[in-house]
Order: C-alpha cells, then sequence, then structure tokens
C-alpha cells in the first residue's frame, strides 16, 4: 500500500473515531437539578448547597474527564472536569455535580452557584466549544428539584421528592404537584385581576354615595353596575332592613330570589352579631370594615367570604350600609389541601418522612423518655409489582399502611418513610412495649387471608432511654434490626408464578 492510501485509510479512521466519540458525548444529558437545597441532601461536609444531575443514557460507560460545565451562554468553560482525572459514568448511571461556588471543597464542586429564579446550565466537550446538553430551567421552590419525566425525557417536571442519583419515580407523584403550582400560578393572576376589579367597583360605588353632587351617573347606570356586578352587593339600612341585592349576592347566598332575601333583617342573623352590633351601626366614622367570614347561609349553602362593608352617613335619606362580598371558599380549599399533601403520603394518607423527621425534633425531650422508634418494610414489593402491576403494588402498599395503623396506639406516629418503607414514633414507650408492637403487627400479617400475595413486614425497633443518646443512632438501630429481619424472611415463586411467604 503506497503512502497515499495508508493517508488516506489513516483519515477514515480518525473520521470514524470522532464519530463514535460525538454519538457517546451526546448520551449524556443534563437529568436533575435543585437550586435552592435547604433540607433534602447534603455533600461531603454536611452543607446543603444546590446541585445537578447528569446521567449516562447510552450503553458503554463514559468518561467526563475534560469536560465543561457553565451557566453563561457566552463562556461555555466556566468549570471543567479535572483533564487528569477519570469521571465515569456506567449505563444508565448517574453523576452528582454540588453548584456551591466552592470548588476547593472537592473535585465535583463547580466555581458557579444556580439561580432560584432559573438560567441556563450547558455541558461542552473538552474543546470547549460542542455543546453536548443545554437546559434552560425555570424558577423552582426551595428544596423542590426540577427533572426529566421518567416515560418522556423531553419533558421537565417539579418532584416535591426529589431523586439524586436515582430514577426519577419516587415519592409523591410530580403530576400532582405540577398541576397544583401550574394551577396556582395561574389563578394569581385571575385573583390578582378579581381584586382590583373588586376594588375598583367597590370604588365606583361608594365614591357615587360620598360625591352624588358632583359625579353625572344615572340611576340606570347604576342600577345596571350594582346588579350586573361579578361582586355580591347588598344594600341595608342602618335598621338591618335588605333594601337591595344583586344577582351574585343572591347565587352566593343559595337563595332561591331577591324576594327571599329582603325578608330577612341583619339584626337577626346571629353569626354576624359580633360584626353588626351597636358599635357599628353607631360608628359615626367613615371607615371601610372588612374581614372574612366562614357561614352557612338559610339556604344550607356553606361560604367562605371575604367581606367588606361601608357606612354610608346622610342626613336627607339616612345613612344607609354597603355590603361587598365574594366566596374564597376554593382558596381556602386550595390552601388546605397544599398544607396537608406537605406532610402526608398521598397513596397511603400516612404521614409522609417530612413531616416524621420534624416530630423527631419536636419530641426528641427528656420528659418524652423512653422514646422507641420502629421501622417496617413491606417484604417482595420489587417482586409483586414486575409479577402483578405497580396498581396492585399500590394495594398491597395500603393493605400494610392499614396493618399498622390498626396495630398501633393513638399517640404513635406512623409515616410512609420511603417507597416500601414505612416508620413509626412512640414517645413515652419502652423497648418491651415495642417489641410487644412488633409482635402485634407480625400477627396481623399472618391473619391476612391474601393468597396468592400474602403481606410480610420485616421489623426493626430501637429505644433512646438517656438524653445523652443520639436519636438518629437509635433509628439507625431500628433501620439496621430491620433488615436483619428481612433477611430472615425468603420469599419464592410456585410453577404457577404466585408468591409465597417460606
Amino acid at each position: 500500500m503506497d503512502l497515499k492510501n495508508k493517508n488516506i485509510v489513516f483519515i477514515i479512521l480518525i473520521v470514524v473515531f470522532l464519530i463514535n466519540f460525538r454519538a457517546g458525548a451526546q448520551d449524556i444529558i443534563i437529568n436533575e437539578i435543585m437550586s435552592s437545597n435547604q433540607e433534602t441532601i447534603k455533600d461531603e461536609d454536611s452543607d446543603f448547597n444546590d446541585w445537578l444531575e447528569l446521567k449516562n443514557v447510552g450503553e458503554e460507560e463514559l468518561n467526563l474527564s475534560g469536560y465543561y460545565l457553565s451557566d453563561k451562554t457566552d463562556k461555555l468553560t466556566s468549570w471543567q472536569f479535572d483533564p487528569n482525572k477519570d469521571f465515569i459514568i456506567p449505563p444508565g448511571g448517574y453523576l452528582l455535580i454540588w453548584a456551591d461556588e466552592e470548588p476547593g471543597e472537592g473535585k465535583l464542586h463547580t466555581n458557579f452557584k444556580l439561580s432560584s429564579s432559573g438560567e441556563m446550565i450547558i455541558l461542552t466537550e473538552p474543546d470547549g466549544v460542542s455543546i453536548v446538553n443545554q437546559v434552560k430551567f425555570p424558577q423552582i421552590m426551595t428544596d423542590v428539584s426540577f427533572g426529566r419525566k421518567l416515560n418522556k425525557p423531553s419533558k421537565w417536571v417539579y418532584f416535591i421528592s426529589p431523586t439524586p442519583e436515582r430514577k426519577n419515580n419516587l415519592g409523591i407523584s410530580s403530576y400532582y404537584w405540577t398541576e397544583k403550582i401550574k394551577f396556582l400560578a395561574e389563578n394569581k393572576i385571575i385573583i390578582s385581576l378579581f381584586l382590583i376589579s373588586f376594588f375598583i367597583i367597590l370604588v365606583l360605588l361608594f365614591s357615587y354615595y360620598k360625591t352624588n353632587k358632583k359625579l353625572e351617573f344615572s340611576k340606570i347606570k347604576y342600577k345596571n353596575l350594582f346588579e350586573e356586578s361579578p361582586i355580591g352587593l347588598m344594600r341595608c339600612d342602618i335598621k338591618g332592613n335588605i333594601l337591595e341585592v344583586n344577582k351574585e349576592m343572591i347565587e352566593l347566598l343559595g337563595a332561591p330570589n331577591k324576594k327571599e332575601v329582603k325578608k330577612f333583617n341583619l339584626n337577626n342573623v346571629e353569626k354576624i352579631k359580633h360584626i353588626w352590633n351597636n358599635d357599628f351601626l353607631s360608628s359615626k366614622n367613615k371607615d371601610i370594615f372588612e374581614g372574612n367570614l366562614e357561614y352557612t347561609t338559610n339556604w344550607g349553602k356553606k361560604v367562605f367570604l371575604k367581606y367588606k362593608i361601608e357606612i354610608i352617613l346622610s342626613k336627607k335619606n339616612g345613612s344607609e350600609i354597603i355590603i361587598a362580598a365574594n366566596d374564597i371558599s376554593r382558596e381556602k380549599e386550595i390552601e388546605k389541601n397544599l398544607k396537608y399533601f406537605s406532610f402526608h403520603d398521598e397513596l397511603t394518607n400516612l404521614y409522609n418522612r417530612r413531616y416524621f423527621e420534624n416530630e423527631i425534633k419536636r419530641l426528641d425531650t427528656k420528659r418524652k423518655l423512653p422514646i422507641s422508634i420502629i421501622i417496617a418494610d413491606l417484604n417482595g414489593l420489587k417482586i409483586i409489582n414486575d409479577s402483578y402491576g405497580h396498581k396492585k403494588g399500590d394495594e398491597i402498599l395500603i393493605q400494610a399502611s392499614q396493618i399498622l395503623k390498626e396495630s398501633l396506639r393513638e399517640e404513635d406516629i406512623l409515616a410512609r418513610y420511603g417507597g416500601d418503607e414505612f416508620a413509626v414514633l412512640l414517645p413515652n414507650t419502652t423497648k418491651e412495649t415495642a417489641e410487644k408492637i412488633n409482635k402485634r403487627i407480625k400477627e396481623k400479617c399472618k391473619k391476612i387471608n391474601n393468597n396468592p400475595i400474602p403481606i410480610s413486614i420485616a421489623l426493626g425497633e430501637a429505644t433512646k432511654e438517656k438524653p445523652e443518646q443520639d436519636i438518629k443512632e437509635i433509628l439507625k438501630k431500628a433501620d439496621d434490626k430491620m433488615y436483619k429481619d428481612k433477611l430472615s424472611e425468603e420469599f419464592a415463586r410456585t410453577p404457577r408464578g404466585e408468591i409465597k411467604a417460606r
């Protein structure tokens, strides 16, 4: 082979190598981001820092030695993986990088932080020019991560339970929270517009009464404005007689018609006597009274009202009172649900890990000694999910949570601690009592006729008896005992594919 042909072959080999190299580089993606980490995961120095996660979606291991990460589009080489060290990610594996502006803390600590209000993150090849992957993430709440949806990597969702170096499918479903957050975000604008409209209408109405001679509104225009207002409006005299109500107020009260509403006198409504009293009626000032009121109307409708009341003083025609109100029941229900699910598991309705850890801190006091902890783990959940599907696995999880709940006392705190793991906090409970509770749980499991899928729960308990003992060590001890118990539980498949406990 002459020199010219050898050169051609060499060039072809170089091109093939570069193509394969580029193909491998494209298998690295930015998979998950947390831009405000306060209590989710600690780095090797036990600090809570921002982080991002890379994932190898290819079929071969990849080395990120010499690659760059940056949060600036005009400076792709902000931070580099040490080119003299290997950063191997196996197929399907993950790599966690701490974005803390402290590169001296370790080889995986960048020289930039993530912005909680959102920004661009860019992964670049060692040439400092070829972009492997880039993601522009939005504003992210504290201790909430933003990552790729497991079955649809092109779609990004919020995770209330972040999954660093794990698949993005554990904890509370991100779908539910995404909808809730989206709903709140969308309705902030609507609520703001609604309140602006509310105040504009009130200003117009109150100004009309106060400066009647200066304004040129006709009675017809005023009547239409009153009647068609999106805010519930009521006009009364100083004796409590209802003179007029608009359509929105009738609907808000659940009344059949205007005539029925006007039959009532506000002096006789027990629920509002703390508002409608002599002090209020004798008031000579022009202040606007406002507040919230949870109220069941005379027509059986339960409402949560936000109201404003103004006395229109007039010597000529007698003073009148204008009441403006709107129903904020839906907003209150959303607020209640958000508060509930921030401390509860969506599947089992038990407390979640966040609540459990808060309670450990709160109850770790001398007067609560002895404090016992039970760790419970549902055996064989993965086998059940693989053999019967995740729906059946969820059903078994719910049954297991019910067994635990029925076995505990009212004052005990039961939480879903992880995917198939539960934790119980038992204040003022001795080791012997905790062991009896474990025995009761085991007996209940045996009594459940759940063929072909028996319920088996591995259990471990530990007790803090002295103030100087570390509650975290007690938790670890209970966890270790649970794993020992788990090893003693053996599961096998029958020829028909059923699962049984030996």
